[in-house]
């Protein structure tokens, strides 16, 4: 079931933002899905970065949204609340951001997520 899921999210995230590639740890696991080249808008950078996403429970709960350590506004600073977070060998940084779901569109969900960049100037 899980391999389905996690293939229906890639494609539908790869047409939408260019490329998305599943890393889920293991066959049955929670779906990761890596998106490697995701574009931030001004004034974050670098304004094309990798992102993270997990989809645990899905499409009942978003799925956790990690971006890469290196992402800072225009003075600086990462998004509010960061948290470092391992993941798959790697930290990440997760942050806050609430925003009412409901509904079963990965795309719209993760463009959901990319609405903390535009709504916080740091």
């Amino acid at each position: 079931m899980a391999t389905i899921v996690s293939s229906t999210i890639v494609d539908r995230l790869a047409a939408a933002f260019g490329e998305a590639v599943d890393v889920t740890p293991e066959n049955g696991e929670t779906p990761h899905i890596l998106l490697p080249k995701l574009e931030l808008p001004d004034p974050w950078t670098p304004s094309e970065t990798s992102a993270l996403t997990i989809w645990n429970s899905w499409p009942t709960q978003r799925p956790e949204f990690l971006i890469e350590l290196v992402v800072v506004g225009e003075h600086g600073e990462p998004p509010t609340n960061p948290t470092e977070v391992l993941r798959l060998g790697k930290t990440w940084r997760g942050f806050s951001f609430n925003f009412t779901w409901a509904g079963d569109d990965p795309v719209r969900v993760v463009r959901m997520w990319l609405g903390r960049f535009t709504a916080e100037r740091t």
